[in-house]
């Protein structure tokens, strides 16, 4: 799956969880726990996502990528590798063994909102992929020691890049919908914003 992207500051916490709740669905929250492992440039995801019911383990891998629209606006486009794992341990020992270290350790404490987008295909005419069920996900994020975030994303099955740009203007639709100006588009991974803090 092609995961697009698109990630912004956020000022008033309060004001955009009533702004969401107005016109997406709220699913609830979570509390994930990121362990990156790197080796010769290759990186690589082990989280722990925590509810009030249970915790699982997810291992992603993401080609990553980031593009910019004529107007500046800084989007994420990435082909993400992701499954579930029972337990870490052993996947953990085998990249200690072979070579790769932890590069970074990430917390966020997660709200989220769902919406709808089938409305997307007659919208942008994406007849090629008619049966997929597009919907964009409503992330806010609380990343210590960074702030407040909102990540909005839509998982579309292919990269083609007429499907790309029109799932890039709806991601901005959706920001201006949410009541964020595009100024607060951050176009920085959360590893090199954390990384200029601990210059």
């Amino acid at each position: 799956m092609t995961e697009i992207e698109i990630k912004a500051h956020v000022e008033d916490r309060a004001a955009l969880e009533q702004k969401l709740s107005s016109f997406a669905k709220y699913e609830g929250s979570v509390i994930r726990d990121d362990t990156y492992y790197k080796k010769d440039g290759i990186s690589i995801r082990i989280r722990k996502e925590t509810t009030e019911q249970k915790s699982d383990y997810l291992l992603t891998y993401k080609r990553k990528e980031q593009r910019t629209d004529s107007t500046g606006t800084t989007i994420e486009v990435n082909d993400e590798k992701e499954c579930s794992i029972s337990t870490p341990e052993p996947l953990v020992a085998f990249l200690e063994d072979t070579g790769y270290t932890i590069s970074l350790k990430k917390h966020k404490e997660v709200k989220d909102w769902c919406l709808d987008l089938s409305d997307v295909l007659k919208r942008h005419s994406l007849q090629s992929i008619k049966s997929f069920s597009y919907k964009a996900t409503f992330e806010l994020c609380k990343v210590p020691p960074l702030g407040d975030f909102l990540e909005i994303e839509i998982l579309s099955p292919t990269a083609e890049e007429n499907i790309v740009n029109a799932l890039h203007k709806e991601l901005e639709e959706l920001l201006q919908k949410a009541g964020i100006p595009k100024s607060k588009v951050e176009k920085k991974y959360y590893s090199e914003l954390m990384a200029e803090l601990n210059k």
